[in-house]
């Protein structure tokens, strides 16, 4: 299932970073849990003005639901960690539209090279990796020794206990 549930978040267009736990002290453990966003139907933007309203034009709010995915990623043995805040970025409009995958392994980021230098990191016998999940809300960047352990779940109407979604 691992491997199955980190194709499937390949394939997820919209991610919110949900929840985020380190182990103990003396543990080198991350866990991350991302719930898919979904695509409501496009309305007015009700923002109270109807000049700024026909402006933006139809929107859709992004928002976790039943049948959302939820996947828990688990880092073992990481050696190093960034979580960036993005909930107020702006885009460009030009380059808003990404078919890149939002989880990925990149070998030659920056983060990575920052790390490796400043652990002095020379040992080849020990591979390090990089990963980064980029989600609506937050970045998380991870060097780890260790691919994540990962698992994927649907969400029911039982996960949402008080009658909203997340």
């Amino acid at each position: 299932m691992p491997a199955e549930a980190l194709r499937q978040l390949e394939k997820v267009a919209n991610l919110y970073l949900s929840d985020f736990r380190m182990g103990r002290f003396d543990e080198r453990r991350l866990t991350a849990i991302f719930d898919e966003g979904v695509p409501g139907e496009p309305g007015p933007a009700q923002t109270g003005s109807s000049v700024i309203d026909d402006i933006l034009g139809p929107v859709s709010a992004i928002e976790v639901r039943p049948g959302s995915r939820r996947f828990t990623l688990r880092f073992d043995e990481y050696v190093s960690f960034k979580i960036t805040d993005e909930s107020q970025m702006s885009s460009d409009p030009e380059t808003a539209e990404s078919h890149a995958s939002l989880f990925r392994e990149n070998p030659s980021a920056v983060f990575l090279r920052h790390v490796k230098q400043g652990l002095h990191w020379e040992d080849d016998r020990i591979p390090l990796y990089h990963y980064c999940v980029v989600a609506l809300n937050h970045v998380l960047e991870v060097v780890t020794s260790l691919p994540p352990d990962a698992e994927m779940q649907v969400l029911g109407p039982d996960d949402f206990p008080d009658g909203t979604d997340v």
